[in-house]
């Protein structure tokens, strides 16, 4: 039986895990039901037994597991896999069926598009009438002819856009069967003189790439220098064709001054004489676009000088982002500087990416969505800058990556791992997500200091590290130390299971060591033990019951933390001191703050300014949970006559809401629903116009 990507994936989560994986965690990381599960399963069973290997075996107490040979031998099984042993997904079958239109150029045949993507020739059709609905995206049209077949019309440059585009949709995997057996076929067309795909010319293409980051002096995330490599051997080929791209003149002048433009002059020489082709200069412009868009690991960028630089106003651009974020969120970042400078590490090529059409798209979007959408909206408020600049519509997919970055720095005050264990992150998906991971590891472990995260090149480049484990995103092998295999967003059963390897290596006796020590005497009575130390191991994992797991930052609603008996409303006060004071109040009775924290907020107004002014008539005073709270909570003054916020402000304020976060988490979908509430012009109004604390209320909690 074929394996398809899903089935794919669920036997390569059992390799990596080396242990038991419940069903709960299976159902949480794949978002599929207990039957698909076992219907998956049988697949990937009936696949094992076609390659001669032990079927993934269920305990129920436990979950699946993996035996030993089976897991040794699936990667390699897996990576020489026959693509027809492969069974695409409707979004891989139509990615596959753009990038074979636009790479051959020439009219193909239904029979011959059924058998490359190896469905149905009705689903063929339906398939292509979706491919048709996505290519208007990019200009191009899907033209049909009873004599000739299918061919995909439109403009070089928009080809080039659509072929990032979908190129995205099938290199989820460096290593996937799919795309390393379907590479050759793509690039290989009949007479062509073009011979140009081996594995060798692949391998120095990647080379070229990373020459490329000395000169740059930064690292592209492993995923890019993979999916780069594989753009430029189909331009490659495109060149080869005839098949050239034309550059706007005003275009080139600007890109000709940055220092990627030398980097692909280089760039462009030694593909020149690797495949024998003659590059043109527009070419060169291409991969100078290509180079800037490029997502990084890291990067040393020279000082700001000129005013006008991209440089210059993305670096404005980013510090609106964050002065945005800190407002909207009602946080302060400690480390600002570096937050700014590792997110204009990003939105830098984010901007670059948007100008030129080659925007990134993710898996990982959704579940970004979904496990952090507080931070998601949060962010989508604060990416008006970036859209200012680029006068695009910034996609979902960027601002996921944006909200990761920010989602990294959201720490709770104080909480810091202790300097028990030392741990690395081998992250091969960027800044973004490894900031993310590193703050889901964190907040998991209170024994593990994590020292940092590095790409996969670094680590195999460093033979040394001076830690206890490896979390890393993809398999390793070679080091001294365990390691273990972490998704880039962790489900509450996947921390589970960390948590319990983790304990398994600890050198600190658990609370189950003595029912593990009885439990191996009891073992050894009826048994003979192979590996008495690895059995000890297991049995620590899997009796573990770690303490945090499930104790994430509790979030409650706007209507929990701001009570009808916490709302005032008063006909005027004497100045914005007062109406914070006369806000506060309330919170102050109650002991939920001290008169600490009132003078805080009023100090950080006259050193920062009306930066609480968040939207006209509201403005949301706050200061650090050190300043003094002692409690999660919320109040809101309503003024009949509004009150100035600065001598510059156009409009009074008639909202005042105080703000007690205790974290940089635990408000933050109150705060969600009071955005919303304010940006619901009914309801808004409906909130001014109140005359008793108990109407206030009673629109407060619609919908919270």
């Amino acid at each position: 039986m074929p394996l398809d990507q899903r089935s794919t994936a669920i036997l390569t989560h059992l390799v990596k895990a080396k242990t038991f994986v419940p069903i709960r965690e299976i159902t949480e990381k794949f978002q599929i039901s207990r039957r698909t599960i076992y219907y998956d399963m049988d697949k990937v069973n009936d696949w094992l037994k076609e390659n001669y290997l032990p079927e993934v075996k269920y305990v129920r107490s436990a979950g699946f597991i993996l035996e030993e040979e089976a897991a040794v031998h699936v990667p390699e099984k897996l990576s020489s896999m026959n693509s027809w042993h492969y069974e695409y997904s409707l979004k891989e079958r139509k990615a596959w069926l753009a990038i074979y239109l636009i790479a051959r150029d020439i009219p193909l045949y239904l029979e011959g598009l059924m058998e490359k993507v190896r469905v149905s020739r009705n689903t063929t059709i339906d398939d292509l009438k979706g491919l048709k609905q996505e290519l208007e995206r990019f200009h191009l049209s899907l033209e049909f002819n009873r004599k000739s077949g299918y061919v995909i019309k439109g403009k070089e440059e928009d080809k080039r856009k659509a072929i990032v585009h979908f190129l995205q949709h099938v290199l989820f995997d460096q290593n996937s069967p799919s795309v390393l057996a379907k590479i050759p076929l793509v690039l290989h067309k009949g007479a062509s003189h073009f011979d140009l795909f081996d594995y060798k010319k692949m391998e120095a293409v990647q080379q070229i790439l990373g020459e490329s980051e000395q000169e740059l002096n930064l690292q592209y995330t492993d995923e890019f220098l993979f999916s780069l490599a594989v753009r430029l051997l189909l331009f490659c080929r495109r060149v080869s064709d005839g098949k050239k791209i034309a550059i706007d003149r005003f275009e080139k002048e600007v890109l000709q001054e940055t220092k990627q433009y030398r980097a692909a002059q280089k760039i462009g020489e030694k593909l020149s004489r690797l495949f024998t082709i003659e590059f043109p200069e527009d070419e060169i412009f291409y991969i100078t676009k290509h180079l800037l868009s490029s997502r990084v690991q890291f990067s040393e960028e020279p000082p700001l000088i000129h005013l006008q630089d991209d440089a210059y106003i993305l670096a404005k651009v980013v510090t609106n982002m964050v002065t945005d974020f800190q407002r909207y969120a009602c946080v302060f970042f400690e480390n600002r500087q570096e937050i700014e400078k590792n997110l204009l590490l990003h939105v830098k090529p984010a901007y670059y990416r948007i100008t030129y059409g080659l925007e990134f798209e993710s898996d990982m979007t959704e579940s970004i969505k979904g496990k952090y959408q507080d931070i998601f909206l949060l962010t989508s408020k604060t990416i008006t800058h970036l859209e200012a600049v680029v006068e695009k519509k910034v996609n979902e997919h960027e601002i996921a990556l944006i909200a990761m970055h920010f989602g990294g720095w959201m720490q709770k005050a104080g909480a810091k791992p202790a300097d028990r264990k030392r741990a690395l992150l081998v992250c091969t998906n960027g800044v973004g997500t490894s900031r993310l991971l590193l703050h889901q590891l964190e907040g998991l472990f209170s024994t593990v200091d994590l020292i940092g995260s590095v790409s996969l090149r670094e680590y195999e480049k460093n033979h040394y590290y001076d830690v206890d484990f490896i979390l890393s995103t993809i398999p390793l092998e070679g080091k001294e130390h365990p390691v273990f295999v972490v998704s880039p967003i962790l489900t509450e059963a996947e921390k589970e299971s960390l948590l319990k390897k983790v304990i398994g290596i600890s050198a600190t006796e658990s609370k189950s060591s003595g029912s593990i020590d009885a439990l191996m005497e009891i073992i050894r009575k009826h048994a003979t033990v192979l590996d008495q130390e690895g059995l000890q191991q297991d049995l620590k994992q899997y009796l573990s019951k770690p303490e945090k797991v499930g104790m994430e930052v509790r979030k409650p609603s706007l209507k929990e933390i701001l009570p009808v008996g916490s709302i005032q409303l008063k006909s005027e006060v004497s100045g914005w001191e007062e109406a914070i004071r006369k806000a506060a109040a309330p919170l102050l009775a109650a002991g939920s703050i001290t008169e600490s924290y009132i003078q805080a907020m009023i100090d950080n107004i006259v050193k920062m300014g009306p930066y609480v002014v968040i939207a006209p008539q509201v403005a949301i005073p706050h200061a650090r949970p050190e300043d003094g709270v002692n409690r999660l909570s919320m109040s809101l003054l309503k003024l009949t006559k509004g009150v100035s916020f600065s001598e510059m402000a156009q409009q009074d304020i008639h909202l005042v809401i105080v703000l007690a976060a205790v974290d940089g988490e635990a408000h933050l979908t109150a705060l969600s629903q009071l955005t919303d509430l304010l940006s619901d012009e009914g309801r808004f109004t409906k909130l001014i116009e109140a005359e008793t604390a108990a109407e206030m209320f009673e629109i407060i909690r619609t919908d919270a």
